[in-house]
């Protein structure tokens, strides 16, 4: 099995300088995949022929010592792995190229993106992505050799500083980098001689999940038709997904297509897993009428422009809490409960994985009647 190779600029994507991200191109039995490096160039100035940056000055000396050694590096990886006997595929040249430590940390990520497409879900993978762009806007450039246990202290204090992120949110960074980091770590064991991350301690705190309760979902459902225009279309979806428990993204993924009489079928973005939920009449009559099996069931405004529409309905209403799109899962959960569905269909219709997540609505519900008999008191 033969292996070519060669880097280019991506002139297809130049960035708003002028300069365009270097990817090594390497093709193996006849399939190609491209790795983002570390440096960005004009394109105007690469020698499309030579595969070299023109001759401007000593940045290009460095370019393309940088490109020679680069190419040198993958022939090595090619060489050593057939030495050992081994059939060269993708997955014995990236266990090596991918998990070197000078290698671009995001050119990691975009592979690891790419060649885990249709293995892990699309939410996870479109978090992944949205954690790299987040980390660039901190450091532009970073290989492995970067990050270590003070980078990783530095950024915790950029995302509270800076982003103002809270706790919690911090968390689920610095976790997702730390998965990626040990993944690199599994595939070369002498990337790191310990991970970064060690003794380093990710800290949680506990959330506050704002619901509906069954009477307020019915004042909120029985006054929908007071409102018009921007403001009816939200509370329409809102509501929509208070009786479904649809996340807000699959809400606007909704086709009609996915309407049944009685039920919804559909792919739950976050997860790729298929799921029925049965139509009550109440999200039966919320249901826009009809359209064409690829037409969108709901008009969805963006996720902030929702929430503000969302908070003003509420106001409206006489109804004193703090709610966003969100909550209605939280909504439909909590009622759910509370109307004796067992914990295990509440988990299917959620599309939880565990039924530990699902336990957190049950604690809700629990804390909640200790309240109300305290009116008895």
């Amino acid at each position: 099995m033969g292996i070519s190779f060669s880097i280019y600029p991506r002139k297809d994507h130049v960035k708003k300088d002028g300069t365009a991200a270097l990817y090594l191109w390497v093709t193996i039995d006849r399939k190609l995949r491209k790795y983002k490096l570390l440096y960005y160039v004009d394109p105007q100035k690469w020698d499309w022929k030579n595969k070299r940056m023109k001759s401007f000055g000593p940045l290009s000396v460095e370019l393309n010592k940088y490109i020679s050694d680069e190419l040198a590096k993958v022939n090595t990886i090619a060489v050593n792995i057939s030495n050992r006997g081994k059939s060269l595929s993708f997955d014995e040249f990236e266990s090596v190229y991918l998990s070197n430590k000078f290698v671009d940390f995001y050119g990691f990520i975009d592979n690891y993106i790419e060649i885990n497409k249709g293995k892990l879900s699309p939410g996870y993978l479109t978090q992944i992505k949205a954690e790299k762009t987040k980390l660039q806007q901190y450091k532009q450039s970073l290989s492995f050799q970067d990050i270590t246990f003070d980078f990783i202290c530095e950024y915790e204090h950029y995302m509270r500083n800076v982003l103002h992120n809270k706790t919690n949110t911090v968390h689920k960074t610095l976790k997702k980098i730390k998965s990626l980091v040990n993944t690199a770590m599994i595939q070369n064991e002498s990337l790191y001689s310990r991970s970064p991350f060690t003794g380093y301690k990710m800290t949680t705190e506990p959330t506050h999940r704002e619901y509906l309760t069954k009477e307020e979902l019915d004042k909120l459902y029985s006054m929908r038709n007071e409102f018009s225009g921007k403001l009816a279309n939200v509370v329409q979806y809102f509501l929509f997904s208070c009786y479904t428990g649809l996340r807000f993204e699959d809400i606007g993924n909704l086709k009609f297509r996915h309407i049944q009489p009685d039920r919804i079928n559909s792919k739950i973005l976050k997860t790729g897993e298929q799921i029925t939920i049965p139509l009550t009449n109440r999200a039966q009559e919320l249901l826009p009428g009809v359209g064409k099996p690829d037409d969108p069931v709901f008009r969805i405004l963006s996720n902030q422009k929702t929430n503000d529409y969302l908070k003003l309905a509420i106001e409206k209403v006489g109804i004193d809490k703090n709610i966003s799109f969100h909550c209605a899962r939280h909504t439909f959960a909590t009622v759910a409960l509370n109307s004796d569905i067992p914990l295990e269909v509440v988990q299917k219709l959620l599309g939880h994985s565990m039924i530990r997540t699902t336990q957190i609505y049950a604690k809700i519900v629990n804390k909640t009647i200790f309240e109300q008999m305290k009116k008895f008191s």
